[in-house]
């Protein structure tokens, strides 16, 4: 495992790659001096990110983890998601309200356009970085890859509608971004588990699918979303596990088996990923 400034990454050789941009935890000290912040230092936004990414290193799959709060900067927002007001950036790369609606900063004291480049440059470009070196690593390995990514932007956002939540939402760019068979390794994971789903409902447009899925060049991209009672069910387990590692989600095992069996089944692809994926993580 390697500790870095934006988060961390451990190094595995399956064909698929974990990516956790919500489940950081910490706050800049700079921050810290602000009380707003306090009570965000540990907050848990991402339970089954969490959950997914101790489940993925147990069998040996890539991870790249953040380690700061997403109202700090949010990995799983482009660059060009700038609000008309900061006054009410609430979904936007550095956040003003909590998922609460707690104020982070004082009236007038919202970051500015040069406090976001600069966590933009500190945390952002490096981890997304990251990301693009793990996977021109594993493509270079296997000839299929999927990156799987948590994402929990509708639980950080104070105006959220909880009620009837589906369990899982999966967003691949509308179908663009991942091979429908490794979807249905998810889908019917899930159902094993008597977990709903919805694909491409919500989600249809997430950031990270946009942005890394290309299946021509083997590279499969899928967001998921954990909601209703699954992200219940995730939230209980880590709330009991005091301390110590979130007992695994059992639906977790069977779907990243699933996945890597349908990776190594799909025929190669002939189009190299080597230029996309290195200006995936140059661009934005």
């Amino acid at each position: 495992m390697q500790n870095l400034p934006y988060g961390q990454i451990f190094c595995g050789d399956s064909p698929v790659l974990v990516v956790t941009p919500h489940t950081g935890t910490s706050v800049p000290a700079e921050l810290l001096v602000n009380p707003a912040w306090v009570p965000v230092q540990g907050r848990q936004a991402d339970p089954f990110g969490a959950i997914l990414q101790a489940v993925a290193m147990k069998r040996g799959i890539t991870c790249v983890s953040a380690l700061y709060h997403p109202c700090v900067i949010d990995f799983n927002v482009a660059l060009d998601n700038r609000p008309l007001s900061a006054r009410l950036n609430r979904v936007g790369l550095c956040r003003t309200h909590t998922s609460r609606g707690e104020a982070l900063y004082e009236e007038g004291q919202e970051p500015s356009e040069a406090d976001v480049d600069a966590r933009v440059e500190k945390y952002w470009r490096p981890f997304h970085a990251a990301v693009a070196m793990e996977l021109l690593r594993l493509r270079s390995i296997h000839d299929n890859v999927q990156i799987l990514v948590s994402h929990a932007n509708w639980w950080l956002s104070p105006y959220r509608d909880q009620p009837g939540a589906a369990d899982c939402n999966i967003g691949t760019n509308r179908g663009a971004a991942c091979d429908r068979q490794l979807v249905a390794a998810i889908t019917e994971s899930a159902q094993a588990f008597n977990r709903s789903w919805v694909v491409n409902g919500k989600l249809a447009d997430a950031f990270a699918a946009q942005h890394y899925g290309m299946p021509v060049s083997g590279v499969h991209a899928m967001e998921i979303e954990v909601a209703g009672r699954w992200r219940l069910d995730c939230e209980s387990r880590a709330a009991t596990c005091l301390g110590r590692e979130a007992e695994d989600d059992p639906a977790l095992i069977p779907a990243l088996e699933a996945i890597e069996a349908v990776l190594k089944q799909m025929p190669k692809k002939e189009h190299a990923a080597q230029a996309g994926v290195e200006a995936k993580g140059r661009s934005e």
